[in-house]
């Protein structure tokens, strides 16, 4: 009797982390689209709430804070033509901390200047006052990578 109590439990508690794992990533892949969707639009709001007050974004070209982020955001110096995500992933690190991985392929120009169409992203969450908020983001072009792997024949 006392092992068949002990085995409900256990599945129990595996269903709801289970459960928990997937609510998790659908939180997260939403903040990620919400945040694609607010960058092609300069919604600098967005990630003002989005970003934790120390967060941590690479630009492509240097490590930025938080103010600066939602400053050039604000600029909109980018247009997205279409995105989509493939890969979707989130690796728990911990109770409070959640790293969001996936490619993302876009059409998208900054500045009048064609951006690469494939990026490896990376985002790392922590949940603060039980809400995930961004604490650092970065996306790498992969069509680099893809030349670098070709000319090794891989």
């Amino acid at each position: 009797m006392h092992k068949s109590i002990l085995v409900l439990v256990f599945l129990s508690a595996l269903s709801t982390a289970a459960f928990s794992q997937a609510s998790i990533d659908s939180e997260l892949m939403n903040l990620e689209k919400g945040a694609w969707n607010a960058f092609g639009k300069g919604d600098s709001k967005y990630f003002a709430n989005l970003l934790t007050t120390d967060a941590v974004i690479f630009n492509g070209l240097a490590f930025v804070d938080k103010a600066t982020a939602v400053a050039g955001i604000a600029a909109r110096p980018c247009e997205f033509k279409s995105y989509s995500f493939s890969g979707f992933k989130v690796t728990r690190l911990d109770p409070t901390t959640a790293l969001a991985t996936y490619i993302a392929e876009q059409e998208k120009t900054c500045g009048g200047q064609k951006q690469p169409s494939k990026m490896a992203v990376t985002t790392l969450y922590v949940n603060r006052k039980g809400k995930w908020r961004a604490a650092f983001h970065q996306e790498s072009s992969l069509e680099a990578g893809e030349v670098i792997l070709s000319l090794l024949g891989t």
